[in-house]
């Protein structure tokens, strides 16, 4: 077999599901993603993040209509609120300025934590 990369792929008949198991498969993934009213954009952008006391700059990784994901140095409580920024890198783009609250904290490494943002309001 072709790989998608062009490289030979081992592969016997017991590996490849039937058409059935994969059209079963693809339904299961669409209902699933249709239970978001909003599509993720994958994005790798500076966001400006207030919470409290704290003022940081963050990498955002995607964002939503309801959400936001983001990479940071320092860590959120979670119920928290939260506002965040995102300047245009354009003289095309508009900025980017919303109020939320942290739904997610997860470590990723000694020094960064992925921050789950839930989006309350999107402001001019």
């Amino acid at each position: 077999l072709a790989g998608t990369c062009g490289y030979a792929v081992e592969a016997s008949d017991n590996d490849m599901p039937t058409v059935m198991e994969e059209l079963k498969m693809l339904q299961e993934q669409r209902v699933y993603d249709e239970k978001r009213n909003f599509i993720r954009m994958k994005i790798n952008t500076l966001v400006q993040v207030r919470s409290d006391d704290k003022e940081f700059m963050a990498r955002c990784k995607d964002l939503s209509g309801s959400g936001m994901l983001i990479l940071a140095e320092q860590a959120l409580t979670l119920g928290s609120t939260v506002e965040v920024c995102i300047e245009p890198e354009t003289e095309k783009q508009q900025r980017f300025r919303a109020s939320g609250e942290v739904v997610r904290v997860d470590p990723v490494n000694p020094s960064g934590y992925i921050l789950g943002l839930a989006l309350t309001a999107i402001h001019d």
